[in-house]
């Protein structure tokens, strides 16, 4: 009927009931653990976020600390040039001469009235004599400075002007050296100069003079390019046997003379092109 309303739950089997049950009881512990894993992570994110505020504001303070330390730095780097400007500033003290005691007035003579016969006659009292004591010399101690710094001063000018002097000394010997050896290289020069006498010698002619000897071509090895020579002074023979192309020969003539070179520059079959090297003649003295 339709106006009669019922309890379907009253005539449901006992059985369904029982199989509705556990899974409430286990909606309510799931609940209960989101619950619990919800309050472990805000305690952790409460507890971190407060460890990142103590870490800041320590930071901070120390920072603080830092920044005052380098101020009373400043400050006592201050007092200290500060301090240094004063002593560098303070005027030395002058000793002052002791004040002269001027000559005290002299004593007044009190007269005084009596009978001849009771005092006898009085005698003129002379003025005290005040010495004044000469003023002690206090010892300035800038004067002092002064007076060491002008002594060595003196000895510094005095060690610079013997230096001085054996410099001057020094440079003098050395000047009279250097001119005693220009004049040897003067000398030597001199004698070093040479000039030099082109030949051409042809083997079986006769004697040829250049400069101060005579020379006559022995025999020639066109072959090997070597060459003699007969060097002739004073009718006298000196051979110069065996010699090869470009080989300068050095020979002297006779006694306290300067030797003499002969170079052969080419080697013909019969012929031989050379120069002969001697002193050059002094230049004429003015």
């Amino acid at each position: 009927m339709a106006g009669i309303e019922f309890d379907r739950q009253v005539f449901a089997p006992a059985e369904e009931q029982q199989r509705k049950a556990p899974p409430q009881l286990l909606g309510m512990v799931l609940l209960i653990l989101a619950l619990g894993l919800a309050g472990i992570v805000g305690y952790k994110v409460f507890t971190q976020f407060s460890q990142g505020n103590s870490t800041a504001a320590a930071n901070a303070h120390v920072e603080e600390l830092q920044q005052q330390l380098a101020s009373s730095q400043k400050r006592v780097e201050e007092l200290e040039k500060h301090h240094k400007s004063a002593k560098a500033q303070a005027p030395v003290p002058v000793a002052e001469a002791p004040a002269v005691v001027k000559n005290p007035a002299p004593a007044r003579t009190v007269y005084r009235i009596a009978a001849a016969s009771a005092l006898p006659p009085q005698r003129p009292v002379a003025p005290p004599v005040t010495t004044v004591a000469p003023a002690a010399t206090v010892p300035n101690p800038n004067t002092a400075a002064i007076q060491s710094e002008l002594a060595a001063n003196h000895q510094a000018w005095q060690a610079t002007t013997d230096r001085l002097a054996d410099v001057v000394g020094t440079v003098g010997q050395q000047q009279n050296e250097l001119s005693e050896t220009r004049e040897t290289v003067n000398q030597l020069v001199s004698q070093t100069r040479r000039e030099a006498l082109a030949f051409e010698l042809q083997r079986g002619s006769n004697r040829m003079p250049v400069g101060p000897v005579t020379l006559q071509l022995k025999s020639v090895d066109q072959k090997s390019q070597r060459y003699s020579v007969c060097v002739y002074v004073q009718d006298r023979c000196i051979e110069l046997k065996d010699r090869v192309l470009n080989e300068v020969v050095g020979f002297v003539i006779s006694k306290n003379t300067e030797p003499l070179e002969l170079v052969a520059t080419k080697i013909l079959r019969d012929q031989i092109v050379g120069y002969l090297q001697v002193p050059a003649p002094k230049p004429a003295q003015k």
